[in-house]
């Protein structure tokens, strides 16, 4: 039987993982570990915000950011503080943009974003900069005793602000996705002013114990979360309100697995609440919060009417029914009761899978219970499909456990070989993939088989923006079917995350997220990097395809051309069309850097002439800082023309003195009679010599 979810005591302290893991997952990346505080320095944002390094606020630490004293220059007592970004981490610049500058009620003030040089880990990184909660996080002063609570002040005092910045946010369309116990904080002294946390500096949910996830996201790695909406931070914050109002974790000895498996065959809101004790009145709203029907859980109409005293729907709480057997099926030490349940093992034990999905005995278990007997076939079905494609990629182990999982429970992540994700989350799981890995093979394999269009036809219904990311996947896969510079898995990696930046080796420690940072980040990229490499490649052509919204497809063919000449010039003419189109003046270091590597389109000229008037004008332009200008002058349409046409006037000249000087030899027959008679002249014109001289010898002979 499942493990009781009441095992922790009234009082225990309350028990939340350093950072969001997905049971199978590795720990989330982080930043390089800083050297010792010892004049570290500071860093000046914006000539206004004072990042102080050597001044952590460890106290203001999320899983994933390390939190630094700020200090403003045009208001010294205002108190602020920085996180500082895990680099290569997907950040949400939405939600920074979108909340800037905004002051909205149960949301803690987003003052500033942006790049900067961090001295702690040798690069830049991204940094956001929020007003400091003076009164700390509420569940510290819930179990330290300084913050008490009835239940008639609780729904005022913590509820109510908190659901009022739930709905501020959605005014954004910007789902929190981080709202749990650890990230809710007084913003006064006087704690009487509640707000919710940080949720830009990661992936949507990507810091959640997978307690505060709804089941089908609880499932997915950190980064595969998905962005999600409203139903998904209703249930976050109705796990929240359990953990403050109870002062501890009903829930803490229990592991996330096992957790898991408790929602799936009782529901959520036994498997969290069980038999702990809740005030009458606060019963309704969290059942309502932690309903698994998405469609049926409340939202911010319910909560807001159930908080002005309007009566709401009647709701007896009665979970969600659940399709289990009066049969088990046993499986990796667990009997399980529903294919949900089993459909969680099957994916998270691949080695031993395949024998259970083959087995009869499973067949039947499903054939007996109350659940939808297509599940059966869908499993036979997967096994034979697989037997006909025994030398593809669909007839492989992993495919057909895969494809297994989507029938057994078509809600859950995709799941391929430990690689899960919602379909809404796959850009951010990619980019953790690789960040963790340092490889895209996974993903790539999931789109290259088609896994996430796959997933949708198991959906028993349509849901909004259904088509949408379905047509985004069928794209994506268009660009991994393309070898040429500018696409493959870096182009995917940049159209899934906007806010990802370049991760070329020659521009990993700029930060460049803006297409408008790249050529200046080049520029100054000349001054450290060996010029003898182009200062394109892969990671370069797909970050410009991706973020520049204009059509530059007959520039990466010609980047991705087999011979030098045209690649070089292909290289030449994208960052040139880039510099005109930004409007961005002078680029000294990168047309020098340009100007280096521009041999074999120079030497593509057939004049000498040319060539040296070219090299004679490079340098001119290099000091100009133009790469348009470079472009123009080696690929000139009128010189090209020109020499085009000297070339062939200069090959049929050549051409009609080979042929004056044949004529004037002769040729075949003619030539060698020709060079007969020649021989037969110059013997006799020799014996005649040799005869005169023979004579002059004897007449001198016969003389003296």
């Amino acid at each position: 039987m499942a493990e009781s979810p009441n095992e922790a005591k009234v009082g225990e302290e309350l028990s939340l993982p350093d950072a969001a893991l997905a049971p199978e997952a590795e720990a989330p990346p982080e930043a390089e570990s800083p050297p010792p505080p010892t004049a570290v320095g500071a860093v000046l944002l914006r000539d206004r915000y004072l990042i102080d390094f050597n001044m952590p606020l460890t106290d203001m630490d999320t899983p994933s950011a390390k939190a630094y004293t700020v200090e403003d220059h045009r208001d010294l007592g205002r108190k602020l503080f920085g996180l500082v970004c895990t680099p290569g981490l997907p950040t949400r610049t939405d939600a920074m943009g979108a909340l800037k500058d905004k002051a909205l009620d149960g949301l803690m003030p987003l003052v500033e974003w942006d790049a900067i040089d961090c001295p702690l880990l040798g690069q830049r990184s991204m940094i956001v900069i929020y007003q400091r909660p003076l009164g700390g996080r509420v569940i510290d002063a819930i179990k330290a005793g300084t913050f008490k609570f009835t239940e008639y002040d609780f729904p005022h005092s913590i509820m109510a602000p908190l659901i009022d910045g739930l709905k501020n946010i959605h005014t954004f369309n910007i789902p929190h996705r981080e709202i749990r116990p650890d990230n809710v904080f007084f913003m006064d002294k006087a704690q009487q002013v509640v707000g919710l946390g940080d949720c830009a500096t990661v992936p949507p949910g990507f810091d959640q114990p997978p307690m505060f996830e709804p089941i089908d996201r609880s499932m997915a790695q950190p980064g595969g979360r998905g962005l999600g909406g409203l139903p998904d931070d209703v249930y976050a914050l109705g796990v929240t309100f359990v953990v403050l109002m109870l002062g501890y974790n009903p829930v803490a000895n229990i592991s996330e697995e096992n957790l898991i498996r408790m929602k799936m065959e009782q529901d959520s809101y036994v498997a969290i609440c069980g038999n702990a004790h809740f005030p009458v009145p606060l019963l309704e709203p969290l059942r309502g919060m932690l309903n698994d029907a998405k469609e049926e859980r409340w939202g911010l109409e319910e909560l807001t009417g159930w908080l002005t005293g309007q009566k709401q729907a009647s709701i007896k709480h009665i979970p969600v029914p659940i399709a289990k057997s009066d049969f088990l099926y046993s499986f990796e030490g667990h009997d399980h009761i529903t294919p949900r349940t089993l459909a969680h093992y099957l994916s998270r034990h691949r080695e031993t899978a395949m024998e259970a999905i083959k087995d009869e005995a499973l067949i039947g278990w499903l054939r007996k219970g109350p659940q939808d007997a297509n599940l059966a076939d869908g499993i036979k079905a997967a096994v034979e499909t697989a037997a006909l494609h025994k030398d593809e990629p669909q007839g492989t182990d992993d495919f057909v456990i895969a494809k297994a999982c989507m029938v057994l429970d078509p809600y859950a992540p995709v799941r391929y070989k430990g690689f899960t994700f919602m379909p809404d989350g796959f850009g951010p799981a990619m980019a953790v993939e690789i960040l963790r890995r340092g490889d895209a093979k996974l993903p790539m394999e999931v789109l290259a088989y088609d896994l996430p269009i796959l997933w949708y036809t198991f959906r028993k219904a349509v849901f909004g923006g259904a088509s949408v990311q379905q047509t985004e996947y069928i794209r994506l896969k268009s660009f991994l079917n393309i070898r040429d510079l500018g696409y493959g898995h870096e182009r995917c990696l940049y159209e899934t995350n906007p806010s990802m930046p370049c991760q070329s080796p020659l521009l990993l420690k700029d930060y460049v997220v803006n297409i408008e940072d790249l050529l200046p980040a080049l520029d100054a990229a000349a001054n450290r990097v060996d010029t003898k490499n182009k200062p394109m490649d892969r990671h370069i052509a797909a970050f410009i395809a991706a973020r520049f919204e204009e059509d530059i497809h007959p520039h990466l063919k010609a980047v991705a051309a087999p011979n030098e000449e045209t690649a070089t010039i292909g290289m030449l003419s994208l960052l040139a069309f880039l510099q005109w189109k930004l409007r961005i003046n002078t680029l000294f270091g990168l047309s020098s850097w340009v100007g280096g590597l521009l041999g074999p389109a120079i030497n593509a000229y057939h004049s000498r002439i040319t060539r040296r008037e070219i090299e004679k004008e490079i340098p001119r332009l290099v000091r100009k800082g133009s790469l348009p200008e470079l472009f123009d002058l080696i690929d000139n349409a009128e010189n090209r023309k020109t020499d085009a046409q000297g070339y062939i006037v200069n090959c049929d000249e050549y051409a009609a003195l080979e042929r004056e000087v044949r004529d004037l030899e002769g040729s075949g027959t003619e030539l060698q009679t020709k060079a007969e008679r020649t021989g037969k002249q110059a013997s006799a014109v020799i014996s005649i010599l040799m005869a005169m001289s023979v004579m002059s010898i004897l007449l001198i002979a016969e003389m003296f």
